[in-house]
């Protein structure tokens, strides 16, 4: 099994649309992607979870603290974060997030 990758999510979000079958194919290509919808309260639950992580990225890069963009993407196991307030990352850069780097 190759790294596994988490999504935070959420309706009508034009970015995670726009992820979405980059996604799909990396699934298809054997890594295993858990998805989560913020706006549940199983997603939400996820969101708390990893939600140290999350600040620590987004004040690194300037962006607001205990705000979520949409798609999020985690690796669990670096606990390296990805995520864009004004477009959806490529397959390129997933790719690189899920093989450890930043």
């Amino acid at each position: 099994m190759k790294t596994k990758l988490i999504e935070l999510w959420k309706n009508d979000c034009e970015h995670c649309e726009a992820t979405k079958p980059i996604l799909d194919e990396l699934e298809r290509m054997g890594y295993e992607i858990e998805r989560f919808n913020i706006e549940t309260s199983e997603g939400e639950k996820v969101w708390q979870e990893y939600l140290d992580v999350i600040n620590k990225y987004n004040k690194s890069q300037g962006y607001d603290v205990n705000f979520i963009y949409t798609p999020t993407l985690i690796n669990p196991l670096s606990e390296q974060v990805m995520s864009y307030p004004d477009r959806a990352p490529t397959k390129e850069e997933i790719i690189k997030l899920l093989e450890g780097g930043e």
